[in-house]
């Protein structure tokens, strides 16, 4: 917590002035856990989940394990990295094993950027299967660095600022020059329409990897579903498969279902989206 909100006392808060204190937190911050919310507010955990879960109805927060995110429905600016890391771990831990799983030896595998895709180097790296590994992420390349299994390229680029990521026509010019057998590509935000994210010069290399692959899998979290940044990655179209976590709502995976060939859902490692 920050030293801008103080912890309150509120045993005997009504529902609706608690309801306030937790938006008031989410005005301020992208990611809240049960546990600090009933610390800050003085409240028992089952009753932050219950006002978690009422907020989540009310679509101005998704819940996640542990916790929940607020929800974007449209933005121009992203969380610096260091706030990203701290955002629906489990969910992308367990997205991550799922996209690990897909691959077959031999292959060749583009990785975007993203918390998500870190976690996705990590499950890859513990593989034993040959593989080719593709990625302008310094943090994804720096696990997958001198893993026997694993031959590695960098395009190459200038490093964003506040990010992983190495930018620049130099990257974009290699990618096009490459056709590999999967993308896992990383995104800002997702619609039924399309793709997006907040970085034009991303977005840029994102559709190089997108022409250089023979299928694209959008690995997401739940939180990022249903809202749009400013600049505009590639049609839904354009995606073999989305694989996100168990926090996306069932009416919802039926609609990106209908316009996806295929929608994976990771099961949290308990088996159940509580996080009792």
């Amino acid at each position: 917590m920050t030293d801008s909100f103080e912890p309150s006392q509120s045993d005997d808060m009504l529902p609706a002035e608690r309801r306030d204190r937790i938006i008031e937190w989410f005005v301020a911050h992208q990611v809240a856990s049960t546990q600090d919310l009933a610390k800050w507010l003085g409240a028992s955990i089952s009753t932050i989940r219950r006002d978690l879960d009422y907020l989540a109805s009310q679509g101005i927060v998704r819940r996640t394990h542990g916790g929940a995110v607020r929800v974007r429905r449209n933005t121009t600016s992203e969380p610096l990295a260091s706030e990203a890391q701290s955002i629906a771990v489990e969910e992308k831990r367990a997205i991550a094993a799922v996209a690990a799983g897909l691959l077959l030896p031999g292959q060749s595998v583009m990785l975007d950027t993203r918390t998500t895709l870190h976690h996705a180097a990590y499950a890859i790296a513990d593989l034993t299967i040959p593989l080719t590994i593709v990625t302008n992420d310094v943090h994804a390349a720096s696990v997958l660095a001198n893993r026997a299994h694993i031959k590695l390229l960098v395009p190459g680029g200038i490093c964003r600022d506040g990010a992983y990521v190495l930018l620049g026509e130099s990257g974009i010019r290699m990618v096009q020059e490459l056709r590999c057998d999967h993308l896992f590509l990383g995104a800002q935000a997702v619609d039924l329409e399309c793709v997006s994210d907040t970085s034009l010069e991303l977005v840029q290399l994102q559709k190089a990897m997108i022409d250089a692959a023979l299928e694209t899998t959008l690995l997401l979290d739940s939180s990022r579903f249903g809202s749009r940044a400013i600049y505009r990655t590639a049609p839904i179209e354009r995606l073999r498969r989305i694989i996100t976590d168990e926090g996306l709502p069932v009416e919802e995976r039926e609609r990106y279902a209908s316009v996806v060939p295929e929608l994976l859902v990771a099961p949290f490692p308990d088996g159940s989206a509580d996080d009792r």
